[in-house]
């Protein structure tokens, strides 16, 4: 595991130390314990992580975010670290506010092995996503549950995403930059027929089936609490995007963000997709819950167009600002060929 250093590392590493300090004199599993070694694993602007090995061959991982609006569920959700998504959460040994952060102790998983586009390898994270799905399931968007009364509403943050103003002012922002000028110049009427029309077009997506998501559920994001990779021994990680919203946004991002988006075999990524989708639906009926695939097949074409015009392109277009390797093509071309089977540009 690559260790990053810098003087801003060095200065957050003796903050680190001091809540660690204080905090596994409190938690009976990591009392007694020392301080080992200290390893920053991932650097980013208001988000550290740090993976802290302890004496007695603890182990254990610190992340320290920012309290801005992006953050705060997920800051809440470890906050609370409810009974009820402790099959789904890491273990929390504790959440202290200090230094404008927000120290959030967890322990020590192991990343999954690589993937690749292969229906088998994705049997797993499914089955663990039905398993999330089916335990806050709804058929309607509009549910009083209690339990998860503190997760952000899709409904409620349907009139941003759907806003016109903001996507005109991503489209004006965009068109200044010499790298995506010339995209945009290109598809900028067609991107902009779509959005005109988007609030009808996707307003189906408010009646979709409905349950607490994840919200970012790639591959990556999903760890093993051990080496034994078993259902029962899975965890989620990055709960930033958690939310009540339609089940088919977790399939979107586990199936389109998590495998190779410049593949050009589109008829071994659609015959992924579909293996995918009828297996999600085949497990949930474990559950008791019985989707009607063809019309649950639409919908997640429709709420994959959704990402696509709402976050997936202007994901894209800032890697191309910052000179990165885009999958802007990926996206463009997907959203031409939804269009042709929702009919996005009426």
């Amino acid at each position: 595991m690559s260790c990053n250093s810098d003087k801003l590392t060095l200065f957050m590493e003796s903050k680190v130390r001091e809540i660690i300090s204080q905090t596994i004199n409190k938690v009976p599993i990591l009392s007694s314990r020392k301080i080992e070694d200290i390893c920053l694993i991932r650097p980013r602007k208001g988000k550290f992580i740090w993976h802290i090995a302890l004496s007695g061959g603890k182990k254990i991982f610190v992340k320290a975010v920012k309290p801005c609006s992006k953050n705060l569920s997920e800051i809440k959700l470890y906050g609370k670290n409810p009974e009820y998504l402790r099959s789904f959460l890491p273990t929390v040994y504790g959440v202290i506010k200090k230094y404008g952060y927000c120290w959030i102790l967890l322990e020590e998983l192991k990343q999954l092995p690589s993937a690749n586009i292969s229906f088998e390898d994705f049997k797993k994270p499914i089955e663990f996503m039905a398993f999330l799905h089916a335990k806050f399931y709804s058929n309607s968007s509009v549910i009083n549950n209690k339990e998860i009364d503190w997760a952000p509403c899709f409904k409620r943050q349907w009139q941003n995403k759907m806003n016109s103003i903001r996507f005109i002012m991503l489209f004006a922002k965009y068109m200044r930059y010499f790298e995506t000028r010339p995209i945009l110049q290109k598809d900028a009427v067609f991107l902009k027929t779509v959005v005109k029309n988007s609030k009808e077009t996707f307003s189906s997506l408010l009646d979709a089936p409905h349950s607490l998501i994840h919200g970012c559920f790639e591959y990556h994001h999903l760890y093993s609490v051990s080496e034994n990779f078993e259902l029962e021994e899975l965890r989620l990680i990055d709960w930033e995007n958690v939310s009540f919203a339609p089940v088919t946004l977790d399939l979107v991002y586990l199936i389109e963000k998590s495998i190779d988006c410049g593949i050009n075999d589109t008829i071994t990524l659609s015959k992924f997709r579909n293996e995918c989708l009828n297996y999600y639906c085949s497990v949930m009926k474990n559950y008791s819950i019985d989707i009607e695939e063809t019309k649950f097949r639409n919908l997640y074409n429709l709420t994959f167009a959704f990402k696509i015009i709402t976050h997936f392109i202007f994901e894209e277009l800032k890697k191309i600002k910052k000179g990165n390797s885009s999958n802007y093509n990926f996206y463009r071309n997907q959203l031409f060929a939804l269009d042709e089977s929702l009919n996005i540009i009426r």
